[in-house]
């Protein structure tokens, strides 16, 4: 047998291996299907339904089976032929106020959200500087997993590269080659008795796709790229910010491997890690490759793989993970691999070896909980004489490993036919194939289909072309943003913020909001900037529902605050009275209500000098040392009628006096 090293790398040097790195960034817009929508929630791509991402329980769910079929140029694209494969049932739920016909694919779409076309063209010229396309055509784009209910996602390239079509990033230029408007996917929520779960409310929001170049030589390059495109799509306002909102799609290579897609990474800071772990993956494939041709390992040696049901032989087993199995009605499969042995324990990533990947193939094909194998035997406490029996039914040689299936004969049947198709696609190209990976929460990837060719896109036969008229240009031409840096600098000189403040609210979908209160009220931009990036933010994380918070509502509360009609002490009462009642609430009412109204200076300082007689001895004996007595009782009869440090300078000076 073959010697090799079963560990992979923790390091590599990316300049000599060729990494080189592409990034599709995804984010969703907010834009309201019409100027007649009353709701602040923005509306999907082509239709006038609010995107409100909810958690109570469905009105209604309909069940599905989706199948591939081929594209303009005639072919089924190989992604669509994979995931034909698992031949899932879906379940699509929705909500009867926010779902309409268009999400379950029961009627044709509405003409595309316009204002979401306007904004991405905006962002792409006056942001990327890219060409902007002359007609808008909309293509649909062959998805079957289930996350579709039409079994595609639309999509419209908008933009294309320019000569200046670049963002600077460490002072190098990384190319920005186009821009996309799609609809986003429907939202998964698991899988049960092997029906997959998809939530309507997602399906269809505007979301932009912006694609640089394979520019980035570095993970950390990798990084800072996509932290600098979040960064200029927020400044617009226009994004919306928060879990499952954004993700980015990595495209990853070395100079002897291929383009591998990681989809839908959504944690930022695991970029570098899955960067890295896919350059040593690929390296680690081309050695794992070799060794397949020193073992002779061949596409005729892997078609011949089929499955044999031992059930009875584990009947009596101790196995507990194999006894659980069995109750709940499961059987045991078993399959040869010929010349394996050893290769399982392969590692491709870190902790990831070839044998978690083939686990990682049969759940995609066949939702199993995984395998074992026989690389692994001793960690599964099975008895020399089931071993045996294993060895003796499948007439092993001495190079040979095998795999257990604790499944469905379905479940088997398709997990062994997904592993058949992948092996041979690795024998019959010689090298790394282009597929899709999924990101898991340590760094490292697992296998998740064929990366999708041409065949999967074909014209959206129900939308319109749309001219960019000369009005629309115009209008798209008057559209200015303030990067960044720019705004930071400018909120530290006009509102005299911190660094902290001025970095954080730049980027705040809330910004406009902001200049809006500071520019128009006679209130303290930090208190403003404050109440937005921390107050409301952990009310919400304890438990409040800001959304009652509405702009005008904040912008009312400090229009009051400025004109001394209460205590800024008081806001954080004055918002959770607010969200705890059932009704409409007129402000000046509930400060009456709360007893907040501001008390005039004469009137505080009868109160703070009977509260410093009534504790004289106090006063006399501790000096300034009352000072915690004397504010504690003062803040109990003045708070949210007097800013506290009024109350503690009038304090301290009566006392001094």
């Amino acid at each position: 047998m073959s010697s090799f090293d079963k560990y992979a790398p923790d390091v590599i040097n990316f300049s000599d291996e060729g990494f080189m790195s592409g990034l599709e960034f995804h984010q969703q817009l907010i834009a309201n299907y019409s100027t007649k929508d009353t709701h602040n929630f923005g509306s999907k791509l082509f239709c006038n339904c609010p995107v409100i991402i909810r958690d109570d329980n469905p009105d209604f769910s309909v069940i599905r089976q989706q199948r591939a079929v081929s594209g303009e140029t005639g072919e089924i694209d190989i992604s669509a032929n994979f995931e034909k494969l698992k031949k899932y049932k879906i379940r699509y739920e929705g909500y009867h106020d926010t779902t309409c016909l268009i999400e379950l694919d029961e009627e044709p779409i509405m003409p595309i959200n316009e204002e979401a076309l306007f904004r991405t063209l905006a962002i792409s010229k006056n942001i990327f500087k890219l060409n902007l396309v002359d007609e808008i055509l909309v293509s649909r784009k062959t998805i079957i997993d289930g996350s579709n209910t039409s079994g595609f996602q639309r999509t419209a390239m908008v933009a294309y590269k320019s000569q200046n079509s670049f963002i600077k990033v460490n002072d190098k230029k990384i190319s920005i080659i186009q821009v996309n408007l799609e609809e986003d996917s429907a939202k998964n929520t698991g899988t049960q008795n092997g029906i997959k779960h998809y939530r309507l409310d997602r399906l269809g929001t505007p979301l932009i796709e912006i694609a640089t170049g394979p520019d980035m030589t570095h993970p950390e390059e990798v990084l800072s790229v996509a932290k600098r495109i979040g960064e200029l799509l927020r400044t617009t306002g226009w994004v919306r910010r928060g879990q499952g909102t954004i993700r980015q799609d990595l495209n990853i290579s070395i100079s002897k491997g291929t383009r591998i897609e990681i989809k839908g990474v959504s944690d930022l800071d695991l970029i570098p890690l899955y960067s890295k772990n896919e350059a040593i993956r690929q390296k680690r494939m081309l050695e794992l490759l070799e060794l397949f041709k020193i073992r002779n390992i061949t596409t005729e040696l892997i078609r011949k793989l089929d499955i044999i049901n031992i059930s009875e032989l584990f009947s009596d087993t101790k196995v507990s993970i194999i006894q659980k199995n069995i109750k709940s009605g499961k059987q045991v499969f078993i399959s040869k691999i010929p010349k394996f042995k050893g290769l399982l324990e392969f590692e491709l990533q870190k902790n990831y070896r070839l044998g978690t990947e083939f686990s990682q193939i049969c759940k995609v094909i066949a939702e199993v909980g995984g395998i074992m194998h026989s690389d692994e035997i001793d960690n599964y406490e099975l008895s020399s004489v089931e071993i045996k029996s294993i060895e003796t039914k499948l007439s092993l040689e001495e190079n040979d490993a095998f795999i257990i299936l604790l499944s469905s004969q379905e479940q088997a049947k398709k997990s062994l036919n997904g592993l058949k198709q992948v092996l041979s696609s690795w024998i019959l190209e010689q090298g790394i194939v282009p597929e899709v990976r999924s990101p898991r929460s340590d760094g490292t990837t697992g296998y998740l289909r064929p990366l999708p060719g041409k065949a999967r896109m074909y014209p959206e036969t129900d939308a319109l072309p749309y001219q960019l008229n000369q009005t629309i240009l115009a209008n798209i031409s008057k559209i200015k943003f303030e990067f960044p840096e720019d705004r930071i600098a400018r909120y530290k000189t006009d509102f005299n913020l911190s660094d902290e403040f001025s970095q954080r609210l730049s980027i705040h979908p809330k910004n406009s909001l902001f200049e809006i209160i500071v520019t128009q009220h006679k209130v303290d931009p930090t208190l403003v900037a404050n109440t937005i990036l921390s107050t409301l933010v952990n009310l919400r994380r304890d438990g409040f529902d800001i959304s009652k918070i509405s702009d005008q509502i904040l912008i009312n509360i400090f229009s009051m605050l400025g004109e001394d009609k209460f205590s800024k002490d008081a806001l954080e009462l004055i918002f959770t009275s607010i969200i705890n009642s059932n009704s409409h609430i007129n402000l000046e009412d509930l400060i009456a209500d709360l007893d907040l109204k501001k008390l005039d200076q004469k009137s505080i300082e009868k109160v703070i000098e009977k509260i410093i007689s009534d504790n004289n001895q106090v006063v006399s004996e501790r000096g300034m040392g009352s000072m915690g007595l004397l504010m504690r009782i003062a803040m109990e009869q003045l708070g949210g009628k007097v800013d506290g440090k009024h109350i503690s300078d009038l304090i301290r000076k009566k006392i001094s006096s």
